[in-house]
C-alpha cells in the first residue's frame, strides 16, 4: 500500500516543527540583514506604494507571521522531495524562491505604483534570499540534526541583530527612530 503521509516516513512531527522553527528564525535574521541593513534606505524614502515607515514598523509582526507560514511550506516541500543536506536545500530554495518572487514582482507591477527598483530589490532579491535561507536551514537540519540547525539559526539571528545595531549606530545604514 502506498504511503499517503505528506512527509517522508523519517520526518517526525517533532523534527518537522524544529525544522520549521530553524527555517523561520533564519528567515527573520536574513530579513533583518536585508531590510534593516542593505536596503534600509529604500524603506525610508517616501512612496505612494508603501506605508509610512512608522506604520510599516507597527505591522512588522504580520510579515513575520507570513514568514512562519512560508517556513512551514518550505520545510514540507524539502521533506517531501527528499532534501538531505544544506547544498540541496539552498539550491532548491534559490530556484523556488526566484520563481515565486518573479511571479510576485510581475503581479505587483501590473497593479501597483511600485517602481521596478522597489520590486526588484524588495521582492525579487528579498524573496529569493529568504526562500534559499529557509530551505538551507531545512537541509542543514536533515544533514546535521534539528537541534544544531535551530541553535545555528538562533546564533545567526543574534549576530544579525548585533550587526544591524553596529551599522545603524555608526551611520553606515539609516536608522528609523519611533516617536
Amino acid at each position: 500500500m502506498e504511503n499517503t503521509n505528506a512527509l517522508q516516513q523519517n520526518v517526525s512531527l517533532r523534527r518537522f516543527i524544529l525544522r520549521v522553527l530553524a527555517s523561520w528564525i533564519l528567515m527573520v535574521a536574513l530579513d533583518l540583514l536585508l531590510n534593516a541593513g542593505l536596503f534600509a534606505k529604500l524603506w525610508l524614502e517616501p512612496s505612494s506604494f508603501l506605508l509610512a515607515p512608522q506604520d510599516l514598523l507597527r505591522r512588522l509582526y504580520l510579515g513575520y507571521i507570513a514568514f512562519l507560514v512560508q517556513a512551514v511550506a518550505y520545510v514540507w516541500l524539502t521533506a517531501r522531495i527528499g532534501v538531505r543536506n544544506w547544498k540541496q536545500g539552498s539550491l532548491f530554495g534559490l530556484i523556488l524562491g526566484a520563481m515565486l518572487s518573479i511571479a510576485s514582482v510581475l503581479g505587483l507591477r501590473s497593479g501597483t505604483t511600485a517602481s521596478w527598483t522597489m520590486l526588484l530589490v524588495a521582492w525579487l532579491i528579498d524573496g529569493t534570499v529568504l526562500a534559499a535561507g529557509a530551505c538551507f536551514a531545512a537541509g542543514f537540519a536533515a544533514e546535521r540534526g534539528e537541534k544544531r540547525a535551530l541553535l545555528s539559526a538562533f546564533l545567526f539571528l543574534i549576530g544579525s541583530v548585533i550587526l544591524i545595531m553596529i551599522l545603524q549606530s555608526t551611520g553606515l545604514v539609516p536608522a528609523r527612530r519611533m516617536n
